[in-house]
């Protein structure tokens, strides 16, 4: 693709530790020093080695940057903008894998990780090619487009069909991406079609035969008359009482912030009728109204496709969206739990109020943007000072794909995990 062509900036993690806080004032000053009496050699191989010769200590600091002179300056400032410091005692901090549902997705999401990391792009390209018999396209062309065809490719990504395969793409190749640097989930949660990534990563059923479920899933949705999903600052018990015959409680995504499916023109009128009344109301950008009863005439052409995978006993746990608890083995390898998934309300709020019962956890959400990290903030059960990090940027934030994943990864060694570093190269 022309897209790996394009020159990338490159942007490097300095980490620094140390027993006490003057030890690590001290090793400031000497990464300062090798610096300035360094500039002939490559910014990256200094990084690099510097990463792979510390000894994890209690005293940790860390700095992204992408030239000597940002660095040196922001060591010398100590820019609190960009340089982060811990003082974090040893301890096992188990990783919570997110993966966020349809809406999320944007045109060259992950952009510069598909450029320069190996791992991420060979993962990308390998979904690609799995999907195209039953897309019938290649999936990068969209995902990555061509400039002259970049306004075709934000309405076809919007689509159902090329929305779904295209998130779980990023999504399972940036869950690659993490285990590959060492950091393996523990647990994982998903949004709707987000559960797909954790059931895959869990050995419920191969990658081929998720994408093909993800694919069928999305090419029978496709089929459906149009519809679209309304969010409202309500709960679920002052939801249920507006619903009538048509509309549906697609997801329950905070005690006072469901998202309503149906319909399209019924929800206009429902959004004008609920903003009358002071309540607030966005609607989103689906092209359909997946977990409402508009799934109804497609469920059993879908869990006949279901039958025909193989369906295992999960090697993670991870939380089911239909019950808001932990899967269940005897429902994750029923084909109709896949039907009822589709059909059913998501309930993410209940399914954080299990995660939450372990304030030691890092939430990591897998995917683009912030969507469920602003979720998992917002919800009540969210302890001060529970840590939730995000892998990609949102779309309107113009900052650099490799500089925000790498701002996270250092973040989560500040909290004491261990990585890999003798995997972390951009050369």
């Amino acid at each position: 693709m022309d897209k790996i062509l394009e020159k990338v900036e490159h942007w490097n993690l300095f980490i620094l530790s140390a027993e006490t806080s003057s030890d690590l004032e001290v090793a400031t000053t000497n990464l300062i020093n090798q610096l300035k009496q360094s500039t002939n050699v490559s910014l990256t191989d200094i990084a690099y080695n510097n990463q792979i010769s510390q000894k994890a200590a209690n005293y940790r600091r860390m700095l992204v940057c992408n030239s000597y002179d940002s660095a040196i300056n922001a060591l010398e400032t100590l820019d609190t903008k960009r340089i982060f410091t811990s003082f974090q005692e040893a301890k096992t901090r188990p990783i919570v894998f997110m993966f966020p549902g349809q809406g999320s997705q944007y045109i060259n999401m992950g952009l510069e990780l598909y450029q320069v990391e190996k791992t991420f792009r060979e993962q990308v390209d390998i979904c690609s090619e799995l999907l195209k018999a039953d897309l019938g396209i290649d999936i990068r062309q969209i995902i990555y487009p061509n400039e002259k065809y970049i306004n075709e490719a934000k309405q076809q990504i919007k689509q159902t069909l090329i929305a779904q395969s295209a998130l779980f793409t990023i999504e399972y190749s940036l869950a690659k991406l993490w285990e590959k640097w060492g950091i393996r989930p523990q647990a994982m949660i998903g949004h709707s079609i987000g559960e797909y990534v954790a059931a895959c990563l869990a050995g419920v059923f191969s990658l081929e035969d998720a994408l093909k479920l993800v694919a069928a899933r999305g090419r029978l949705m496709q089929k459906l008359p149009g519809g679209t999903m309304l969010a409202v600052q309500l709960s679920e018990n002052q939801v249920l009482p507006l619903l009538g015959k048509r509309l549906s409680l697609a997801s329950i995504n905070g005690p006072n912030l469901c998202v309503i499916s149906g319909p399209k023109n019924m929800l206009e009128e429902l959004d004008n009728q609920l903003s009358d009344q002071g309540v607030v109301c966005l609607c989103l950008d689906t092209s359909h109204a997946p977990h409402s009863s508009e799934m109804d005439s497609i469920l059993s052409s879908f869990q006949s496709y279901v039958e025909k995978v193989t369906l295992e006993v999960p090697q993670i746990p991870y939380i089911s969206n239909v019950s808001g608890t932990w899967i269940d083995v005897t429902d994750v390898t029923d084909p109709q739990y896949w039907t009822r998934h589709m059909r059913q309300t998501v309930r993410f709020s209940q399914g954080l109020e299990e995660i939450f019962q372990n304030p030691n956890q890092i939430l990591l959400e897998v995917g683009p943007g912030r969507t469920l990290s602003a979720m998992a903030m917002q919800h009540p059960e969210c302890a001060s000072g529970q840590m939730i990090l995000s892998s990609l940027r949102h779309p309107y934030e113009k900052e650099s794909d490799i500089a925000f994943l790498l701002n996270t990864l250092g973040q989560i060694w500040l909290a004491g995990v261990q990585i890999d570093w003798s995997r972390l190269s951009y050369k």
